[in-house]
């Protein structure tokens, strides 16, 4: 029973956060191949410390649409340097902030990285509670 239980947490715990990575990657992916593409620009590059003394960059990156509206947006991306040039891909809609993405060519492809690892270990962590789940479940029928 404590196994089937534990199971359940697992798959449900790191299945909802799987599945909220896996919404985000598509939602990035239809900016990549479908969206709108012109130029931006890193405009801001800072840190912040974590709990652990840890030091994590964050960048903003901001960009003209076709309808001439500023928009500013912030995606983790490796070695970007601030008002480095990159090409943003994004949806018209009501948040393209929210669509936008350096994900691809003249940008930078670690958010893609970064995303597949996130879906990649929390997937491992379901299929995990998944089969916890399945052989408590074995042992109640005994």
């Amino acid at each position: 029973m404590e196994m089937a239980a534990a199971g359940g947490f697992l798959l449900a715990t790191f299945g909802v956060l799987c599945g909220f990575l896996v919404r985000q990657l598509v939602g990035r992916l239809r900016s990549l191949l479908g969206g709108l593409v012109t130029e931006g620009v890193c405009v801001r590059r800072y840190s912040s410390e974590g709990s652990e003394g840890n030091t994590y960059w964050h960048h903003v990156y901001g960009f003209t649409m076709a309808d001439g509206r500023y928009v500013e947006f912030e995606e983790d991306a490796l070695l970007m340097a601030q008002g480095q040039a990159v090409m943003v891909r994004y949806r018209l809609g009501k948040n393209p902030a929210r669509t936008a993405t350096v994900m691809g060519r003249g940008g930078a492809w670690s958010p893609l990285f970064g995303q597949l690892f996130g879906i990649g270990v929390s997937g491992c962590f379901t299929l995990l509670g998944l089969l916890f789940v399945w052989l408590g479940v074995g042992e109640l029928s005994r």
